[in-house]
């Protein structure tokens, strides 16, 4: 926290959504009321994020369950936001909160150490085979490649939903981390000098993007850009949610492996 937010007479920027109750929350810090308003301001926008997260979770996952981490999160996202980073409170919030999410997750076990690793595995197979084909492998050829039926792999997928997301961190600078979405598949986005490290990332990314197969864009594009849901794309394509959702773990991954072969991400 930037210590001049300690400080009385410090003014927000007139532009910081719900001014009034930061500026009050900023000048008495030690105010469980003032706290207790912004965290109830805000509430509508954790359950926004329990409900994109819960798209990927499996059914037996209740999000009251992960309701309890998730304010946990927006409490910390609360105490460590400083707006003369200029980013907005949202951005750095969903992070937040988003993070205490997996960690929840990954504390109950959600998907073992193994598969994770696996997972990586899968990530590690798709970079090799891009170097050495210039493209990226079948599904038929990537499950072979790490020694996995293709049903296998299609499980396996599933299960790692939850980290297989465009929502994932991709850069960590000195002054904000940037995300896959915030830069790709939509050529309006633009990043201020100070939250991207250079132009050449941004450029990274949209090639990246650009490298997956028609319908891997698409289905990432609808998902992130429109915000359709995985049910409603699978409508469009004739496919079941299943599919959807294996193609859209099976994309993200590509796109991580080809960041992680152009890049030192």
């Amino acid at each position: 926290m930037n210590p001049a937010l300690n400080k009385t007479n410090w003014v927000a920027p007139a532009d910081l959504a719900n001014r009034e109750l930061w500026m009050t929350f900023w000048s008495d810090r030690d105010s469980d009321d003032a706290l207790g308003r912004l965290i109830e301001t805000y509430l509508p926008f954790v359950n926004k994020v329990l409900d994109r997260i819960s798209i990927h979770l499996p059914s037996h996952v209740a999000l009251e369950d992960l309701l309890q981490s998730a304010v946990v999160g927006l409490y910390h996202a609360l105490e460590h936001f400083d707006p003369t980073q200029n980013t907005r409170f949202e951005a750095f919030a969903y992070r937040r909160i988003r993070g205490a999410i997996l960690d929840e997750l990954r504390a109950a076990d959600r998907i073992s150490r193994s598969s994770r690793a696996q997972v990586r595995k899968i990530e590690q197979t798709i970079r090799q085979w891009y170097q050495d084909h210039g493209a990226a492998p079948a599904e038929e050829q990537l499950a072979e490649a790490v020694g996995m039926t293709p049903g296998a792999l299609a499980g396996l997928l599933d299960r790692a939903q939850p980290w297989l997301s465009l929502d994932e961190m991709v850069l960590e600078g000195d002054s904000r981390n940037v995300l896959l979405k915030e830069v790709i598949a939509d050529n309006r986005a633009v990043l201020p000098d100070q939250q991207a490290q250079s132009e050449d990332l941004k450029r990274c990314l949209h090639k990246a993007f650009l490298e997956l197969s028609a319908r891997e864009q698409k289905i990432l594009y609808l998902y992130y850009f429109e915000e359709l849901r995985l049910s409603e794309i699978a409508a469009l394509y004739e496919l079941t949610e299943a599919r959807i959702c294996q193609l859209h773990a099976l994309a993200v991954a590509k796109l991580r492996a080809i960041l992680s072969r152009d890049t030192d991400l």
